[in-house]
């Protein structure tokens, strides 16, 4: 009898430890994700009202972002609200060329922006939404203007802020430990550059700095690979001393590619939501092909990158700029395929993971693990 006791104890305390082992490791792996954001790269937002004239010299341009606005853009961004349902997340990234541009006046740019920032806010009323200012945003048919986007963008970010103004694109918000650098890349240089030091040494105590930019902050791009954040090697030495990532858009292309130095690491995201390659499956551009098989390497896009620069107009004075940047420090990266979609980041105390999702299928084509 008293053995059969014994054994009852020895069971129940072992049911008692088992029970509060698995609660205590299901509460943890819980807070191992503190929070989500979705990430979306370019979207170009048009319509044939914002281009009434004929405009030869972007005409094949334009009617392709028109067209990929009447389907393929809309299903890229219900996909997106879709995902976000299973996978809520505390914000909306969106990194830069919100509109496309191309317009023959400020008064039909400015018409632009406030529909296409609504239509994003219809997609994700919930959600407070952040944006950068990218090269289309500021591109109109004649010249660049800042008119549009101080008259329509800046109020409404300055609103989902909760700000009453905002004089430019350089702002900085915080979610739980981690600080958010947005930078305007059509500011002065020197300014932008105050700005982040300022910034950084009014957050000393940050977990993650996300610098929040249009243009990389490292060469991505297969073609015009050095049009890069103003004063980047500034940007790059004030980074790498915190535990940094870099969220860029403008190269239509997914990649990843980190740096180290002595001081530091820093890692940089580019993403691309550009509806026309949306479940595309026969893609236009296969410069660095189609399938996640096909990816190229850092030193690949490297030798490409030279290959192709060697024979541009300016091209010793760009090799020579590359050269400084690959000096500079060790790099590993990995560029995707070409198609679009959007991505959901996981940030916790471990590590930042990136899902990366071309369709709606919900199942994520690739994911990251970022440390």
């Amino acid at each position: 009898m008293e053995i059969g006791r014994v054994k009852m104890t020895k069971l129940f305390v072992l049911i008692v430890f088992t029970l509060y082992f698995t609660v205590f490791g299901l509460v943890a792996n819980e807070a191992e994700i503190t929070y989500r954001l979705l990430v979306l790269g370019d979207i170009h937002y048009t319509n044939q009202r914002y281009n009434p004239l004929p405009y030869p010299k972007k005409q094949r341009s334009i009617n392709k972002y028109i067209s990929m606005w009447r389907k393929k853009s809309p299903e890229l961004l219900s996909a997106a609200r879709k995902q976000i349902k299973s996978e809520p997340v505390k914000g909306v990234l969106q990194l830069g060329d919100l509109t496309n541009g191309e317009c023959e006046s400020e008064l039909l740019h400015e018409q632009m922006f406030r529909y296409a920032f609504q239509t994003l806010k219809n997609y994700f009323p919930n959600e407070p939404l952040y944006t950068v200012i990218g090269n289309h945003d500021v591109r109109q048919r004649h010249s660049e203007s800042m008119g549009p986007v101080r008259k329509v963008l800046l109020p409404r970010q300055a609103k989902e802020l909760d700000r009453k103004t905002l004089k430019n694109g350089n702002y900085c918000f915080c979610i739980g430990p981690d600080l958010f650098v947005a930078v305007d890349c059509f500011e002065k240089a020197e300014k932008v550059s105050a700005f982040l030091r300022k910034t950084l040494a009014d957050h000393p105590k940050t977990r993650y700095v996300f610098l929040l930019t249009h243009y990389p902050l490292f060469p991505a791009a297969d073609r015009s690979p050095l049009t890069l954040i103003p004063h980047y090697p500034e940007i790059a030495a004030m980074l790498e001393k915190k535990r940094a990532f870099v969220l860029a858009a403008h190269t239509h292309q997914f990649s990843r590619i980190t740096r180290s130095t002595k001081n530091g690491k820093i890692t940089q995201i580019v993403f691309t939501s550009v509806g026309e390659d949306w479940h595309n499956g026969r893609l236009i551009r296969k410069f660095f092909g189609n399938s996640l098989s096909e990816k190229c390497n850092w030193d690949q896009y490297l030798k490409m990158t030279k290959k192709r620069l060697f024979s541009s107009k300016h091209g010793q004075a760009l090799l020579e700029e590359l050269s400084e940047i690959e000096s500079a420090g060790k790099y590993d990266g990995e560029f995707f395929f070409r198609k679009s979609g959007f991505a959901i980041l996981n940030i916790s105390d471990r590590n930042i993971e990136v899902r990366i999702y071309l369709d709606d299928s919900g199942k994520p084509a690739r994911i990251l693990q970022l440390k």
